[in-house]
């Protein structure tokens, strides 16, 4: 019941606004992205944090189609499942309906607005909304209210726009409350309102991209998981 009562608030907003296709848009993006088989490139891992303080770290990233991706990081780097893969292939998969919400201006460019709700229970998320840039064929924002992590928030920076694939990827996610080891901030937090090693889990992870290899091939061995 909540499932459609969901669409079907999402079905009367869209037909009050001017309405476009927004599986067009969806398989705009994905056909663009289709043409990028594999890439791989080096990151540098910025964490914000309240609770855990660590220097910016370094990192490869590896993906291959249709959804193989991996991370390679020099030490480490807390990153959360959502966002970390920005494919559209990944991202619009499964069983859902697409909605077509507004068009919004954000810093100069038009952008529609698509709401992403599943159809079956199954799903980890419960509703995605993606701003998308049509002139582009790029998603630039994407917020996802997931069943076990929270809400993430992804936001996409593109230099140049010959490509789909982002310079800068900013992570903002906000997990609820957890418990947390102990440590000099939380010993601090625990003094000071009694609340213990429960506190609550958000903040921002910054991805910065460089040195793309595009389409240059990639052995599936680099996904494989090494033996321990």
């Amino acid at each position: 019941m909540r499932k459609f009562l969901i669409v079907f608030a999402l079905f009367v907003v869209s037909i009050n606004a001017q309405t476009k296709d927004p599986n067009k848009l969806l398989d705009a993006l994905k056909t663009r992205f289709a043409k990028v088989t594999d890439y791989q490139a080096d990151v540098e891992v910025k964490l914000d944090m309240e609770f855990i303080k660590v220097p910016p770290s370094k990192a490869k990233v590896y993906f291959k189609q249709p959804d193989k991706f991996k991370i390679d990081s020099e030490g480490f780097a807390m990153l959360p499942k959502q966002g970390t893969n920005f494919s559209p292939m990944q991202l619009l998969t499964g069983d859902y309906t697409a909605i077509y919400v507004r068009s919004d201006k954000v810093e100069g460019k038009s952008l529609d607005v698509v709401k992403l709700v599943p159809n079956t229970d199954t799903s980890n998320f419960i509703i995605s909304t993606l701003w998308i840039d049509a002139s582009q064929s790029v998603i630039r924002k994407v917020e996802t209210a997931t069943k076990r992590s929270g809400t993430v928030k992804t936001e996409f920076t593109y230099t140049p726009a010959s490509t789909p694939l982002p310079t800068v990827l900013k992570i903002s996610f906000n997990l609820g409350e957890a418990n947390l080891p102990e440590g000099p901030a939380m010993a601090e937090k625990k003094d000071n309102n009694r609340r213990g090693r429960s506190a609550k889990i958000k903040g921002s992870v910054i991805m910065t991209y460089a040195n793309y290899k595009i389409n240059k091939g990639i052995s599936d061995k680099i996904f494989e998981e090494k033996k321990k």
